[in-house]
């Protein structure tokens, strides 16, 4: 596999743009517990403190104007204006450090793919609801390993985002409305469904945004099939998708090509890995994309072993299905030989794949 190891000064740089992009990220999560605001309001001759509870004119009172409802007033001014402050100078940082992540050449991700997983985290949906697949999940992989890997295994035209049927976090009452579609209408007016309760939307340009999800175990009841109440995108039901999140979620800060970061929620890189070999040996696969699905695969399974120190023999490989855990023995033996063309006379087994004959 062809990768590019990150100098150490990328790495800095890479480093210090995600702990300030983090931080700008907790403040405005903080900032969001004070939306809205507070006003007083006179009824009947008497002042009344009111919350603003939401966009649509929704308040409460708090109580009449007394000593403890004015100090509640100037603590929830004075904060909300301290955090304003502070996260305009954060952004500020953020903005700087962008022009650094480009010149030091750690600027990956197309921007348009950034802005529209930027929005989705900004709306509460990424990693709750949401999960970035296909080839945008390989930038996660190369940031996490402090790599770059070869161009043609993460250039693609379209974002793969996988509906999570079985979160049980609510939605809030804007994204039901305005649902995936809207989000993405957000970043960009000229995307439209590609037909009718259609599962992919495009833009004028041809970059295409799918949302697919797991089969629906119909024993255990409904489950959720798109963001919107409305008019929205209908996640397309894939076989397979199920073994996705059968580990635990990995998440990642990467840069777009604007220099500006963005935070990856994407599958656990074996069952990641694991996954692209199985949709990779599926007889209707397009054959193209079946040669990249193998390639992306194993490259992510050398970063696995090579990077993050994961092995596929420990107890919770074995717990996956016996279609994934079945084509292991076949994928060592290609790593192997891969290997062994590099290192003469080294015929073991990469560490990691010692994995146990089936009885």
């Amino acid at each position: 596999m062809k990768l590019k190891e990150l100098t150490a000064e990328q790495r800095r740089i890479a480093v210090d743009a995600a702990q300030l992009y983090q931080h700008s990220t907790d403040l405005q999560a903080e900032r969001q517990t004070l939306r809205g605001g507070l006003y007083w309001k006179t009824v009947s001759g008497h002042d009344y403190l009111i919350r603003i509870t939401d966009r649509r004119g929704g308040n409460r009172s708090l109580g009449p104007r007394s000593p403890e409802t004015e100090k509640a007033y100037r603590e929830f001014t004075d904060t909300k204006r301290d955090l304003d402050m502070r996260i305009k100078s954060i952004n500020d940082e953020v903005a700087r450090q962008a022009k650094f992540c480009v010149a030091a050449g750690v600027n990956r991700v197309p921007r348009l793919a950034a802005d529209i997983v930027r929005s989705l985290d900004a709306s509460g949906l990424l990693g709750t609801h949401l999960i970035i697949l296909g080839s945008h999940a390989m930038y996660a992989y190369e940031m996490a390993a402090g790599v770059q890997l070869k161009a043609g295994l993460l250039q693609t035209e379209d974002l793969d985002t996988l509906l999570n049927t079985k979160s049980e976090m609510e939605l809030a009452g804007s994204i039901r409305s305005g649902g995936l579609l809207g989000i993405l209408q957000d970043v960009d007016a000229t995307f439209k469904p590609q037909r009718k309760r259609s599962f992919r939307a495009v833009n004028a340009k041809g970059f295409m945004v799918d949302l697919i999800r797991a089969p629906i175990d119909s024993a255990n009841g409904l489950a959720l099939t798109s963001i919107g109440s409305g008019i929205d995108l209908i996640a397309e039901q894939l076989r397979g998708l199920e073994w996705l999140t059968a580990l635990p979620l990995i998440t990642q800060i990467v840069i777009a090509d604007n220099g500006f970061p963005v935070r990856f929620v994407v599958p656990e890189p074996r069952v990641f890995a694991l996954h692209k070999l199985w949709v990779s040996l599926q007889p209707t696969r397009d054959p193209i994309k079946r040669k990249r699905d193998l390639h992306q695969a194993e490259a992510v399974v050398q970063l696995a072993l090579d990077y993050f120190n994961l092995r596929f023999d420990d107890e919770a490989i074995k717990a996956l299905p016996s279609e994934l855990t079945a084509m292991i023995p076949g994928l060592v033996e290609r790593i192997n030989d891969r290997r062994t063309k590099t290192q003469s006379g080294k015929t073991a087994l990469p560490p990691g794949f010692e994995y146990p004959d089936n009885d």
